[in-house]
């Protein structure tokens, strides 16, 4: 298997297995949750997955064009490993109408109408944000403020915010029985960002030697989390001071029970870790507090994409058919390490 190996060479023999075995078992629980009537569970893992891992690789080519526009020199050590997570586009391009194919299998009745629309403009929306995407990679190596480079930048990030919001719509505030926040667009495509910038941290502190790259990576990790936190709050404030009808069934769900505790969970890990851990600028230096702080802000957004799609539920299941939509979304989890693996394993 060329691709096995391929990525082998960069994750490892034992990551890339791990990977694998992930995948298969993600895809085994997708298939199995229809004979065994477990959909309701199993598959909101699999939009929740892909959520996260697009916006992540979405958000490295937003990344990476956010910094040739601003002619940042300091990431040129860490870019591919940013720009590795773009490999994924393409797969989630190809996962997207699969995706709307299975929605009406778990998503509440007053979801289902429409869906083929909204899956078509979801595919085109789709499509130019990785054609545009395609023209800032094919700039690697490139002089940083070439005309070219920062035109085809520009292009991109106003596509991805457009794109990203477009996903949230359609694949989470549709869902919702009230009028969700106005803010959650903006959250997402933020939080795709600030994934982009955990994984090229936690890479950085696996594969680079230099503090000098950690540190800054630290320290924008320690600023946009703060700044997604921001939002979150953003979200929650005027709905609670202004005691909005139609928005406050939806802060209600996502705090009550056991919500709560995930939702506390997901503040903590997306920014409370980052700024406990990071708040010194030794610490920015150091290998073990930006990975811990890297992983957790990965997991906290992940959680919040969870959050995001399994609002609508009353109250969280923990039991077995939960832990099939946990399979399904580490099957996710280990395609996009292959594909990452794969893309970093070749030479620049």
């Amino acid at each position: 298997m060329k691709f096995y190996d391929a990525s082998a060479r960069f994750l490892g023999r034992p990551l890339a297995l791990a990977s694998l075995l992930a995948l298969a078992a993600g895809a085994a629980a997708m298939l199995l949750s229809f004979p065994f009537g477990a959909t309701q569970a199993v598959l909101p893992g699999f939009a929740t997955s892909w959520l996260f891992f697009a916006g992540l690789a979405a958000g490295a080519v937003a990344l990476s064009a956010a910094t040739r526009i601003a002619q940042g020199r300091f990431i040129d050590p860490a870019l591919p490993f940013l720009e590795s997570a773009g490999a994924f586009l393409p797969v989630a391009f190809a996962l997207l109408l699969p995706s709307f194919a299975v929605a009406r299998f778990w998503v509440p009745e007053h979801a289902r109408q429409g869906l083929a629309n909204v899956a078509v403009r979801e595919v085109v929306a789709f499509a130019a944000l990785w054609l545009c995407a395609r023209r800032v990679l094919r700039h690697v190596g490139d002089a940083r403020w070439s005309a070219g480079s920062l035109r085809d930048s520009v292009l991109y990030l106003l596509v991805f915010v457009v794109t990203v919001s477009l996903w949230t719509v359609d694949l989470v505030m549709n869902l919702y029985v009230g009028e969700p926040s106005g803010i959650v667009p903006a959250q997402a495509f933020m939080a795709a960002f600030v994934s982009a910038i955990a994984w090229t941290a936690l890479l950085s502190c696996w594969k680079l030697p230099a503090a000098r790259t950690r540190q800054d990576l630290g320290r924008m990790l320690f600023g946009f989390s703060a700044f997604w936190a921001y939002l979150v709050w953003c979200s929650f404030l005027p709905v609670w001071y202004a005691n909005l009808p139609g928005e406050t069934g939806e802060i209600i769900l996502r705090t009550r029970g056991g919500w709560r505790f995930f939702s506390s969970g997901i503040v903590l890990l997306g920014f409370g870790l980052p700024f406990l851990v990071l708040f010194s600028e030794s610490a920015k230096r150091r290998r073990l507090p930006v990975a811990v702080a890297a992983g957790g802000v990965l997991l906290g957004l992940l959680a919040e994409r969870a959050l995001l799609v399994l609002r609508p539920l009353p109250q969280p299941s923990f039991g077995l058919p939960m832990i099939g939509g946990a399979v399904a979304a580490l099957g996710m989890a280990g395609l996009f390490l292959l594909l990452a693996g794969a893309r970093l394993s070749v030479p620049r």
